[in-house]
């Protein structure tokens, strides 16, 4: 059975070979989307040069929410034509994600829930948002290649965990760093 098997790869080729340097290609644009990430992080570290120079050369393209658009723009195509085999942990990871970054950049459309979130002294740290917002897409990344997981252990470890982690980061290191 093996024979016939390796027989039937080598005719029709391995499921690996067939999409390797497609899945590379667009695993390799997934993560060059976080470059976008990158005139936004520098803008929370109070250099806005590089986001202040999109915006007067790209206008409307170059703000947070455009950014942000084009990096899950960017990740959904990896996802898409790239090496994921689970999507579960993706959709909860772009959905989260996308919550902690509207925490911390205040996006015109999500306004409401910047304003409630940062009522709670835990999570009016924007950073520590835009850090976990980051964290979880890694983590939907790393867990959408597992094909044994199943949809309980990612929502605990791309909902639960981040949340608790973020709430504990907001009550915990304020002072430390001096926030």
């Amino acid at each position: 059975m093996s024979d016939q098997q390796t027989s039937v790869e080598q005719t029709q080729g391995s499921p690996k070979a067939a999409g390797g340097l497609r899945q590379k290609i667009f695993n390799i644009i997934g993560w060059a989307a976080f470059l976008l990430l990158a005139p936004l992080v520098l803008k929370m570290l109070n250099l806005p040069q590089l986001q202040n120079f999109m915006i007067e050369r790209l206008g409307g393209w170059g703000s947070p929410i455009a950014l942000i658009g084009f990096f899950y723009s960017l990740l959904f195509l990896r996802v898409f034509f790239g090496s994921d085999q689970r999507y579960t942990p993706v959709l909860i990871g772009f959905t989260v994600s996308f919550l902690y970054f509207c925490n911390s950049l205040d996006i015109s459309f999500m306004h409401w829930l910047y304003e409630l979130a940062h009522k709670i002294p835990a999570l009016s740290y924007n950073a520590m948002s835009f850090i976990a917002g980051i964290l979880v897409i890694f983590l939907s990344n790393a867990m959408s290649g597992a094909r044994r997981a199943k949809w309980p252990l990612d929502v605990l470890v791309l909902v639960v965990l981040p949340a608790g982690a973020l709430i504990a980061a907001g009550i915990l290191l304020p002072g430390p760093l001096g926030l």
